[in-house]
């Protein structure tokens, strides 16, 4: 593939990228480059996070060896979750992550990050950085308020810079909320020999009631990728979006990012005496006809919400065929989806 399509791929539905320079050395140089997102494994996939596997997919078609880290380590420094039950859900993340088409290495944290060598690095990257910088690389990504911060949320972003080196990686691919520690990682990796990596940083979603970040905590602010069609279709139906509002309007970010972003159309079917059944090819239109409130948001919602039920579809069949990889999320309080029987 011409290396500017694929920057052009590897580019849409993100927000920066630190450096452009670099991600064209890599592309001019590199036919098999290297990337990853990290996650922790504590909760449900949802919304959100369908952002950064999107990426992933698109990074895929772009020609690169995709790595996936299921950072177990980070989930239990970070508070969210007991080792046993952290890797109990490991299976059901990997599971919804193929189901999406996603073909990667999924890499177990935890098998790499215990060897001696990863350890004295560890040690040699909390000499090159103050307690306050390890404090703030943390501030949008810690559980709990600063003043609560225990020191195993300071080793967390240390470890994730190494990460980077010891996956060999190419470009590190995150939320902007991990801004702050892609940036640490630029700084510090260098003083301890190792190169600085590439960073790409995709927007965050808005919640569905607006104004907020979606919590797996917050049912009606997100929904799981593997909930049921009625649940997709309630959660978007009653989501935040005023009649001609375009910012931070979740249901236009979700044609935006996982219909036009995956180069689908979107059909929003209408009774003639409302103007009929109409389909937008490019987002901008979309959004120019939203604004000018020549759209209403139910119908909006209806074409938004009838394509996303299809797309997740694979999922949904996924864990028909293996419902008890939902086990694990039955035990801090989310019910199977009606689609399961017994």
């Amino acid at each position: 593939m011409d290396p500017k399509k694929r920057k052009k791929l590897v580019l849409r539905n993100t927000e920066e990228v630190i450096t452009e320079e670099e991600l064209d050395e890599i592309l001019k140089t590199k036919d098999k480059p290297s990337c990853y997102v990290g996650y922790e494994t504590s909760g449900p996939i949802h919304l959100g996070t369908w952002l950064s596997i999107r990426t992933l997919v698109d990074m895929q078609k772009a020609g690169f060896e995709v790595k996936v880290l299921f950072a177990d380590l980070h989930t239990y420094l970070n508070k969210k979750g007991e080792i046993g039950w952290i890797n109990d859900m490991i299976e059901y993340w990997k599971a919804t992550f193929e189901a999406l088409g996603l073909k990667a290495d999924f890499i177990k944290g935890s098998s790499f990050q215990e060897n001696d060598e990863y350890f004295h690095d560890l040690l040699e990257m909390s000499l090159n950085t103050t307690i306050n910088r390890g404090t703030r690389s943390m501030q949008e990504v810690a559980r709990g308020d600063r003043d609560s911060q225990s020191i195993s949320q300071i080793i967390y972003p240390l470890m994730q810079a190494l990460d980077i080196e010891y996956l060999d990686l190419d470009v590190a691919i995150g939320g902007i909320e991990q801004r702050k520690i892609h940036m640490l990682a630029r700084e510090v990796l260098p003083k301890i020999g190792y190169e600085k990596p590439c960073c790409i940083h995709h927007p965050l979603v808005v919640s569905l009631k607006g104004g907020s970040k979606m919590s797996s905590s917050k049912p009606e602010t997100m929904f799981p990728l593997h909930a049921s069609s009625d649940v997709i279709k309630d959660r978007i139906n009653g989501a935040y979006c005023p009649q001609g509002e375009v910012e931070e309007n979740p249901v236009l970010q979700i044609a935006k990012f996982h219909i036009f972003g995956a180069d689908e159309n979107l059909k929003i079917e209408r009774p003639e005496k409302y103007g009929g059944d109409i389909t937008f090819e490019r987002y901008d239109e979309l959004e120019e006809i939203f604004g000018k409130g020549d759209l209403h948001p139910a119908d909006l919602k209806k074409g938004v919400a009838k394509n996303v039920v299809t797309t997740l579809e694979p999922v949904r069949n996924r864990f028909k065929e293996e419902p008890e990889l939902l086990e694990p999320l039955e035990r801090i309080g989310h019910k199977m989806p009606d689609y399961i029987s017994g």
